[in-house]
């Protein structure tokens, strides 16, 4: 009797270690799934260029991961095509231009600008340095290749009424933008569209020029650019992964302004396919970093956009770009309630 109850001892204490262990290992699976970061996607706006250095910057250096987020960079197809797959949450987070949003938001797109980055209106024209056409009132008269939609075309009529070009005189050529681009530098249209964070270095790469640039914000055209979007929806339901991609954005930002070398070497170990040269890359960036903020958000943190900014982007909208008057608000296409330093 004595050695069956031994025997007996010995199994129930072999069943309470076995089940212990099997807590203890399930309570450390169970942290460990805790800790693993939270997968998200973000779509850019077109291929990967200069203007995502800080964006995958933010990835390859880990501070996203250190924020709990395991994100993945995707190229895109178009500020609109991205806003529309942020929004019906295809995507998650967004890099998109402002005006496309506020456009958008006009037909019922449900979105915001959480991290502004190109706050400064990119928007320019150019036209070649040997050209003589030193001045916008001297493209009176001239031939530009124009692309429908794009949104430089699109407000040229308000950049054109500040410099007192007549858009009458004006003959347009209608083509995409890879063929205006490639008409400019054949010479085929005596200036072209573009944006300094994009096409610029790149245009003067290829032309092995110091190309005339006329920027619209120069003649007080202000219209918000691209920066972080998130659907009104992921915004709702889950905050606290809004709150830590916005914070991770903003820290990204501010560690690829302090060491632009690094950032890009960042760019170029995640964006291993681009077709696009350092310097390209680099001078894109150079580009963007005098765009961070506007005259009313200079004196305050990365991403912190202002809501007289998107009232005169959206103002502009209205007049140029067939927006309805007062069906879309700053509040509706931009908030800051996801940064620390607000």
């Amino acid at each position: 009797m004595r050695i069956q109850m031994k025997v007996l001892g010995a199994a129930a204490g072999r069943v309470i270690v076995g089940t212990f262990i099997f807590a203890a290992g399930f309570l450390l699976l169970a942290e460990a799934r805790a800790q693993q970061p939270t997968p998200v996607t973000l779509r850019v706006d077109i291929f990967f260029n200069g203007s995502h250095v800080p964006l995958l910057f933010g990835i390859v250096d880990g501070i996203y991961k250190k924020h709990g987020l395991a994100v993945t960079a995707l190229p895109g197809r178009g500020s609109a095509t991205t806003i529309q797959t942020v929004a019906n949450g295809s995507d998650d987070f967004g890099f998109a231009d402002g005006g496309t949003l506020v456009k958008l938001s006009a037909q019922g797109v449900r979105a915001k600008q959480i991290v502004g980055m190109i706050e400064l209106n990119p928007m320019m024209v150019v036209t070649m340095p040997d050209s003589h056409l030193k001045s916008p009132k001297s493209l009176n008269g001239k031939t530009g290749g124009f692309s429908p939609g794009s949104s430089p075309e699109q407000l040229f009529p308000a950049f054109a009424k500040k410099t007192g070009i007549d858009v009458k005189t004006i003959k347009q050529v209608q083509v995409d933008i890879p063929t205006r681009d490639n008409l400019f530098l054949a010479r085929k249209t005596d200036f072209s569209f573009g944006y300094l964070t994009a096409q610029l270095p790149i245009l003067e790469e290829k032309c092995s020029c110091t190309l005339n640039v006329f920027r619209y914000s120069d003649y007080g055209i202000t219209a918000v650019s691209n920066g972080i979007i998130v659907s009104d929806k992921l915004a709702s339901e889950k905050p606290q992964i809004v709150r830590a991609f916005a914070q991770a954005t903003v820290e990204a930002i501010a560690a690829a302004v302090a060491d632009p070398s690094r950032a890009v070497d960042a760019f170029f170990a995640y964006a291993k396919d681009t077709q696009l040269s350092r310097n390209v890359v680099a001078r894109q960036w150079a580009e963007e970093i005098k765009l961070l903020h506007t005259a009313a958000t200079r004196s305050k943190p990365y991403g912190i956009t202002d809501a007289r900014d998107w009232q005169q982007t959206i103002d502009l909208l209205v007049q140029y770009a067939d927006v309805p008057k007062g069906v879309v608000t700053p509040a509706m296409v931009a908030t800051d309630e996801f940064l620390a330093n607000r």
